[in-house]
């Protein structure tokens, strides 16, 4: 029986990655946001999470953007995960001044739901959370993904269909990916399944196949379906979003033309491989050589082969290091790293990083940075924060 549903909008966490060049962008030069536009209708963007957006280029969302295209965002971490939702801390507050910054996409009519991605640590207390939810500002769509298993209780979900806010069905290693619709639209986010980081994933048709049947029943008792490729790396996202957009019910043109690329993408490697004698690896979608076959496969985890070859690009002459041991301190041309290992914490301050962190990757100047330590003292942190990513804290470095 088909779904009710008006609208299924299917995209992607985030547009601009190098990573797509080749795959899914015909060239570095071209506007990835007009061209991500023209395949899908929504995006999800992630750097607001680590940086409120400049008033500036919220405008410029709205004005490069087709007409009936939906941003949704994530809300800041200073709400989710500094203040964790308390309203006494100014929860509350630094919500309402972050919707204040989107309104420009608000009041264009393209702005979709505000994620509140919340801390592994936060766990389910309904008098908290109520008193948080209850200050929503109105006018705005809220959906939240939980990360703990507190809240896996019907109380949650009945507090969150009082509110009206979304819970969100995830994909990932910690939680099930059972449909709860709590809300008059539905969000669902596909994070992977990979070894460190989840998102360095591609789906295979089997599973996307399995999914169909979650979405159709969260269909059938919403307006709306919101959702949302995490697994970027290696443009699976795209690949991924239009196969499962196919599955349940086609695709348009564009899509169509963008996964005839894709495809083609794909193929042309197999084979350059397979004449090779090598299979195709995370690694080979780019043709920069590996020069160094430690350090490079583990970097380019972090950086992509694009990425990871203009990091290299970068003269040595213009990379200073101070290593006091537990912290690192560095200048990568005219910007800052400092590295501290007792808190397991990195901080950086380009755009490039402050865009990419939201998925725990590098930008080309941490590249430098760790290119430019010793092999072994690269090796050991990067081991250690590989494996244990979800510790780490990836953050914008001030002044």
């Amino acid at each position: 029986m088909p779904s009710p549903v008006k609208k299924y909008r299917f995209g992607c966490s985030g547009w601009s990655y190098d990573e797509w060049i080749g795959p899914f962008y015909r060239s570095e030069s071209e506007s990835k946001l007009e061209a991500y536009s023209r395949v899908f209708d929504t995006v999800e963007i992630n750097s607001t999470f680590y940086r409120p957006p400049e008033t500036g280029m919220v405008y410029g969302w709205a004005r490069n953007s087709p007409e009936g295209f939906v941003f949704a965002a994530k809300v800041p971490q200073t709400v989710t995960h500094d203040k964790l939702l308390d309203v006494e801390k100014g929860a509350a507050t630094e919500l309402a001044n972050y919707c204040e910054l989107m309104r420009p996409l608000r009041d264009a009519e393209k702005l979709g739901p505000l994620l509140l991605q919340l801390p592994p640590r936060l766990r389910f207390e309904a008098k908290h959370i109520d008193a948080f939810l209850s200050t929503l500002p109105d006018r705005y769509l809220f959906a939240l993904e939980p990360r703990n298993k507190s809240w896996m209780v019907p109380e949650a979900f009945d507090l969150l269909r009082k509110h009206n806010v979304a819970y969100t069905v995830v994909d990932e290693p910690l939680l099930p990916g059972d449909v709860h619709v709590t809300a008059d639209f539905s969000y669902f986010r596909w994070h992977g399944h990979g070894d460190q980081p989840w998102y360095d994933y591609r789906y295979s048709l089997g599973e996307l196949k399995e999914w169909v049947p979650k979405v159709e029943d969260a269909a059938s008792k919403s307006e709306t379906v919101y959702g949302f490729f995490n697994n970027h790396f290696h443009g699976y996202a795209p690949e991924n979003c239009i196969q499962i957009l196919e599955m349940l019910g086609g695709i348009g043109p564009e899509q169509q033309k963008a996964m005839k690329r894709i495809e083609e993408f794909r193929h042309s490697f197999a084979i350059e491989r397979r004449g090779s004698g090598r299979g195709v690896t995370l690694e080979d979608f780019s043709e920069t050589p590996i020069a160094d076959p430690e350090l490079d496969p583990i970097l380019s985890k972090f950086l992509g082969s694009a990425r990871l070859d203009r990091a290299k690009r970068i003269a040595s002459t213009e990379v200073s290091i101070n290593d006091e041991g537990t912290s690192i301190a560095a200048k990568v041309k005219d910007y800052r790293i400092t590295l501290d290992l007792s808190a397991k914490r990195i901080e950086h301050d380009c755009d490039d990083w402050a865009k990419r962190i939201a998925g725990k990757e590098f930008c080309k100047h941490v590249g430098k940075f760790f290119i430019m330590l010793p092999r072994a003292r690269a090796l050991s942190i990067l081991e250690e924060m590989r494996k244990a990513l979800d510790a780490w804290t990836f953050a914008v470095r001030e002044g």
